[in-house]
């Protein structure tokens, strides 16, 4: 049996870091997370302490961070701002494969720019009738001299409304393995149509449709090799996931942190509330969950920097710490009576926020198709495609 995972010595110091930076942008996240417009402000300061190249290689530009160590950073700014922490998760992912993948023409144009936060690279996948089933995307590329014709319609693609650029992608052939490639497709082209999804949570990160009419990409903005963008996606799967089960339990311990404050001052009945078993068996039971939802999240990420395999603890990873934080995040506003309710406090729209993470990089009811298809085999029934 592997033992449970703790943070390596040597992320002491970088959790302390992220920690205090969190700790100094809290105070405005109910304002910002309200709000439709994108905090460029606390973004370009996360680039401004490498947050957005964490797991992009030294020799691009990058930090060469560890995944454990970018998991670090990502639960602990997500306990100051959730949506902060959403794009970080977003980055990670995004200038990550930019870097490994893109030509020298898209890199020298786009990855400098997008680690120092002076712009932002999105990713459209998604489609109305390919969601987890990512093969199933309708979007064209059509092969014309020196380039590229894209057409189709895009959703819930992250940064949509204000990134500079994002990576679409597209089928290039009828082949259900090898058909489909990712493009960097400038969002200011012709041919190029952004929508904003009115969203409960995640307001200011830019969710959005994207509209694509005979858009002209040239053969350099290619990213990685044409047919094996399925391989791409496919490949960061493992760790996203348990960067999101990271990214949902920092947004629930900041609720959790709340709570205690709150109910070792509030009096009832002439005794603190932390005196009322009401009160405190249930955040004791909900720390309890999103401790070993931050085991099983690190023990993922520590298994992927060493090369071994973790799709069926991810999906275990990911489904475990969404459903555990949103019910944190419930009983946190219980727990608040009626300011919790209202947004007087930040607990509400937390709540919104990570309810979203049950759905983003596929739901519960996906994770538990891929940990039945790893548990009985590929002939199961658990036909998941993501």
């Amino acid at each position: 049996m592997t033992p449970p995972v703790t943070d390596p010595p040597d992320t002491d110091a970088l959790r302390a870091e992220a920690r205090a930076f969190a700790d100094s942008i809290y105070d405005g996240y109910l304002e910002r997370a309200l709000s439709q417009d994108f905090f460029w402000d606390i973004y370009r300061e996360a680039a401004g302490r490498g947050y957005l190249g964490m797991r992009v290689a030294r020799e691009r530009g990058g930090c060469g961070a560890s995944a454990v160590e970018a998991g670090v950073v990502l639960e602990e700014v997500a306990r100051g701002d959730f949506n902060l922490g959403f794009c970080l998760f977003g980055a990670y992912s995004a200038n990550r494969i930019i870097a490994e993948a893109g030509s020298d023409e898209v890199r020298e144009r786009w990855l400098l720019p997008t680690l120092a936060g002076e712009t932002a690279i999105g990713f459209a996948l998604t489609e109305l009738v390919a969601g987890s089933d990512s093969r199933n995307i309708g979007t064209r590329a059509t092969r014309i001299e020196g380039g590229w014709r894209l057409h189709g319609h895009k959703t819930s693609s992250g940064f949509a409304t204000f990134a500079g650029a994002s990576i679409v992608f597209a089928r290039t052939s009828d082949d259900p393995r090898n058909g489909i490639t990712g493009f960097l497709v400038p969002l200011d082209s012709d041919g190029v149509r952004r929508e904003r999804i009115p969203n409960a949570g995640f307001r200011p990160t830019g969710r959005g449709k994207l509209a694509l009419d005979g858009v002209l990409v040239p053969d350099a903005n290619v990213v990685g090799e044409v047919g094996r963008g399925f391989a791409t996606v496919t490949g960061s799967f493992d760790v996203g996931r348990a960067m999101i089960a990271l990214l949902a339990v920092g947004g629930a311990q900041r609720a959790i942190d709340m709570t205690i404050e709150f109910a070792s001052t509030r009096e009832t009945f002439g005794a603190p509330l932390s005196e009322r078993q009401g009160i405190t068996f249930p955040i004791a039971e909900h720390a309890t969950r999103l401790e070993a939802a931050k085991q099983l999240a690190y023990h993922v990420l520590s298994s992927a920097d060493e090369g071994r395999p973790t799709t069926k603890t991810a999906a275990m990873s990911k489904w475990f710490a969404t459903e555990s934080a949103t019910n944190a995040a419930r009983d946190m506003i219980v727990a608040h009576g009626h300011r919790g309710y209202s947004d007087e406090l930040p607990l509400m729209q937390l709540m919104r926020d990570l309810q979203g993470l049950e759905i983003a990089e596929g739901p519960t009811q996906i994770q538990k198709m891929i940990i039945t298809r790893e548990l009985f085999g590929r002939s199961s029934g658990g036909r998941a495609r993501a």
